[in-house]
């Protein structure tokens, strides 16, 4: 990668070989671009929602309180998507993009489908009162 604003790239030589200079690469789990957090973040979210498909027997189940779904939710899935986030750098876009994740994982869990008309104040109410006072994923 660049580390400067000009673009103006350095060899860089280890043992006479010369390093290739990349765009983007995955360190510890993170992937790390020029383009700033939204590679990262978008695979993070395509992640939850590979997590959030294994567990639909889980959300369709009447018999488990959504209390306990939203507990669940949060230590299986959520944990995953918030991974290094404190490292990301967030625009405007970004922000309504965790957000709106956010709201598809809690509609999903709590049954309610896109078409169906809830609003996302209406949606946090409901978690509210399934567990109590929460900060969403965007502070």
């Amino acid at each position: 990668m660049t580390n400067n604003s000009q673009g103006i790239t350095s060899d860089i030589r280890i043992n006479g070989k010369t390093l290739d200079t990349v765009k983007t690469f995955k360190y510890l789990g993170s992937i790390i671009a020029d383009e700033g957090s939204k590679p990262e973040i978008v695979a993070r979210i395509a992640q939850t929602m590979c997590i959030l498909a294994r567990l639909r027997i889980i959300w369709k189940d009447q018999n488990i309180r959504s209390r306990h779904k939203i507990h669940l939710l949060c230590s299986l899935a959520l944990s995953v998507f918030v991974y290094a986030c404190e490292t990301w750098t967030l625009t405007a876009k970004l922000q309504r993009k965790i957000l709106a994740t956010e709201m598809r994982c809690y509609r999903k869990l709590l049954g309610i489908h896109y078409t169906d008309y809830e609003t996302n104040e209406e949606i946090c109410r409901m978690v509210e009162n399934a567990i109590g006072p929460h900060d969403d994923l965007s502070c």
